[in-house]
């Protein structure tokens, strides 16, 4: 009843607020049907759905965000790896990946104070620039490192020297012309890098089962080595090499069908080498459909074809071919060139994003950060507490030591026990000298020592009651037990066993 009196108030409420309700996780619909009465019923749209894996939610997350380049602000190599092992390490939640991605979210947009230019992402160069930017920002873009090596490459070439001087000098030509610029090459790095691993992933469904990655492996491979340094890629290329004509027409279809997916692409930005990807994929695909032109060309030409010698690497780089009776020596040269387009074309889509413009401000880089506000090492932080306290609660007494107390302790000031510490930190720097099992007793005269010079520098006169130190020496250890770093033992009654080792 009280299920039915909710959906008859909600469904008032419908034309103002749409209302979602969810009935049960597993519950079929006949379920339904026998909870609630037929009015309520007639008031509902029932609908079935079926949730995603965690893991396939987070690769489409990173799909969407990062390789396809919908979201202005991309992650860097160690960035990505902290963003990607909150998800990992843990406990496969969704909401911890999102709750670190929405910090550095934050920490960019307040932290970052060149995040106003996010605005210009996704203009084209002729638009006039959304934002005015002040003079102290404008030559904070020109102190990046990506852009000092592009305006240096364009005053290497001569013809751009006056163009970089007024780059240099002029604020509002850096801003309206020059600006915007960079971004589009930005902005058509990750058009090409979106293309690279959609190449890579049509190449993965050629190779064995065993060797194919998820999206969020090959975007940190992406982000984190050079296309040769990837062992992956290695693999693949290997796979690429061992292919017959058959399976190469195969993977050429599938790559010029990722190459339709994205056709605004700019490749005279993405590459230096001004390398059209989807002309040096077609052409090598017009060499599979056609192996015969070559040869006949081949035929027609003056000189006398030369018969390849078949040596130990081409044994190394392609076994399967070598051993294939059909294989001519033209099918083993279209084979070759194929596979030079697949890793140029590779190569041209995965550079590093070290060389890409403005790399320094959209690709979020502070990795420490998100691990100290999300990865919390509590064991360290009270170690640190009770072994350097007067960092903590700004006690000077505890810092000042004369040289008479840091020659006794070998010059270790941080190893030295002073008087005037905390009970804690003194019982926490007395069993740091123990072994596994503690004795007690020995561990209260040691306390009750340390103690009594504390007493009898202040207060000469005054000494405090064995009672008194015995209290206090009982209290460090329960806190010592009660954060872990020691337990009784059931062996020997007056001794306590040491968990916890190290600094």
């Amino acid at each position: 009843m009280v299920v039915d009196d909710f959906i008859r108030i909600a469904t008032s409420y419908s034309g103002v607020v749409p209302i979602v309700v969810v009935l049960g996780l597993g519950t079929s619909y006949e379920c339904v049907q026998q909870s609630l009465t037929k009015a309520s019923m007639s008031m509902l749209n029932v609908e079935r759905f079926n949730l995603q894996r965690s893991r396939q939610c987070i690769d489409a997350a990173i799909r969407h965000l990062f390789v396809q380049g919908e979201a202005v602000l991309s992650f860097g190599a160690e960035a990505y790896k902290s963003l990607l092992d909150q998800f990992l390490l843990y406990n496969f939640s969704i909401s911890g990946f999102v709750k670190k991605l929405k910090y550095a979210a934050m920490d960019f947009f307040y932290a970052q104070p060149l995040s106003i230019i996010a605005s210009i992402v996704g203009r084209s160069a002729n638009d006039a620039c959304p934002v005015r930017l002040t003079s102290d920002q404008i030559e904070l873009i020109r102190m990046q490192r990506s852009v000092q090596r592009v305006l240096e490459r364009e005053a290497a070439e001569g013809a751009g020297r006056a163009h970089v001087h007024k780059a240099l000098t002029d604020d509002a030509f850096f801003q309206d012309v020059v600006l915007p610029q960079l971004v589009c090459r930005l902005s058509a790095y990750r058009q090409g890098y979106c293309v690279g691993i959609g190449l890579v992933e049509a190449i993965q469904t050629m190779a064995p089962e065993a060797t194919q990655k998820p999206i969020r492996t090959l975007h940190y491979y992406g982000l984190g080595m050079q296309f040769d340094e990837c062992p992956h890629w290695k693999t693949l290329a290997a796979v690429v090499r061992r292919m017959n004509m058959s399976e190469m027409k195969t993977l050429f279809g599938k790559l010029c069908h990722v190459l339709e997916q994205i056709p605004l692409v700019d490749w005279t930005l993405v590459s230096e080498g001004s390398i059209k990807v989807p002309e040096l994929l077609q052409n090598a695909s017009a060499l599979l459909a056609s192996p015969d032109s070559l040869a006949k060309r081949d035929e027609s030409s003056s000189e006398e074809p030369k018969r390849r010698i078949r040596t130990r690497t081409d044994m190394d780089h392609r076994p399967f071919m070598l051993f294939h009776s059909g294989a001519s020596d033209t099918e083993l040269y279209v084979l070759e060139r194929c596979c030079k387009a697949v890793e140029t074309a590779l190569k041209t889509c995965l550079e590093s994003y070290h060389s890409v413009p403005l790399n320094e401000i959209f690709y979020y880089r502070h990795s420490h950060l998100l691990d100290t506000a999300f990865s919390a090492q509590p064991r360290a932080a009270v170690q640190t507490a009770l072994g350097k306290s007067h960092y903590y609660i700004n006690c000077h007494c505890c810092d000042s030591v004369d040289d008479n107390v840091a020659e006794d302790c070998g010059g270790d000031e941080d190893q030295r026990i002073m008087p005037t510490m905390h009970d804690s930190s003194i019982s926490y720097r007395l069993h740091q000298e123990c072994g596994r099992m503690i004795n007690l007793f020995d561990w209260y005269s040691s306390f009750a020592s340390v103690v009594e010079k504390e007493s009898s520098s202040q207060h000469p006169n005054t000494a405090p009651s064995q009672a008194e130190t015995q209290a206090r020496f009982m209290r460090t250890v329960e806190e010592m037990q009660l954060l872990g770093f020691i337990k009784p033992t059931q062996r020997k009654t007056d001794h306590v066993l040491r968990l916890t080792w190290g600094a």
